[in-house]
């Protein structure tokens, strides 16, 4: 079991949409689980016409009682792209009570995952309670534009949480040596501007730039695991 978290401090740098794309892009014959445990509400429920239940409330009063970790599964919807999803409440203040209940019986829960499933959790911006998330999780990426206004933001994050690293995002006048530098984060990649990202994120296209991107740095992050045989 892997648990990776995909955070932002700062604006919208698209957290959801590389997430989603990470996912889909995910290696073949690992299998993976996207959780949106997204304080300020979900949007993944909304692009794609899901239901709100299985769904991170319905998960959040399931693992009260059951700490089984096929409970994750039990509480995930299939995209049409096959993605495993949890999809979060839109409205914030189911949001928020279903994650802080969460925060606390999570991480015990996935900790029981198989060793070859990979949990992708979509923590939005980096708050309470999804901080407390972030810091149980294996990895986390913090996604940023690579400008002083978002920048200034990650002052002290290596210092809070220790094992968080970088994705930049589009265009600014900062390559990344020096943000590096500045932040005392390390840079995992840089994403390019994706024009058909929002397209991708409701499902319209297949074929984007960011998909490609999250093809690579999905075989980075799952390179501790062999591939199971194709069939």
């Amino acid at each position: 079991m892997t648990a990776i978290g995909l955070a932002s401090v700062k604006g919208s740098p698209g957290v959801t949409t590389f997430a989603l794309a990470l996912a889909t892009a995910w290696p073949v014959g690992l299998p993976v689980l996207l959780a949106e445990l997204d304080a300020s509400g979900g949007d993944i429920a909304g692009c794609f016409r899901l239901p709100p239940d299985p769904g991170v409330a319905s998960l959040a009063t399931e693992i009260r009682r059951d700490r089984d970790p096929e409970l994750l599964f039990r509480n995930a919807q299939t995209l049409p792209t096959g993605v495993k999803v949890i999809p979060a409440p839109v409205g914030p203040g189911q949001a928020q009570a279903a994650l802080t209940a969460l925060a606390v019986t999570l991480p015990e829960v996935v900790q029981r995952l198989p060793r070859n499933v990979s949990l992708l959790a979509d923590l939005g911006r980096l708050n309470r309670p999804s901080i407390e998330l972030a810091n149980s999780m294996d990895r986390l990426l913090i996604l940023a534009k690579p400008r002083l206004a978002d920048l200034v933001h990650l002052e002290g994050l290596a210092e809070a949480v220790p094992h968080a690293e970088l994705v930049l995002v589009g265009q600014g006048p900062y390559p990344p040596g020096e943000v590096t530098d500045a932040v005392g984060l390390k840079i995992l990649a840089h994403l390019r501007h994706d024009p058909a990202a929002q397209a991708f994120l409701e499902g319209r296209r297949r074929r984007t730039r960011l998909l490609r991107a999250a093809r690579q740095i999905g075989a980075v992050l799952a390179s501790p695991f062999e591939l199971e045989p194709s069939a």
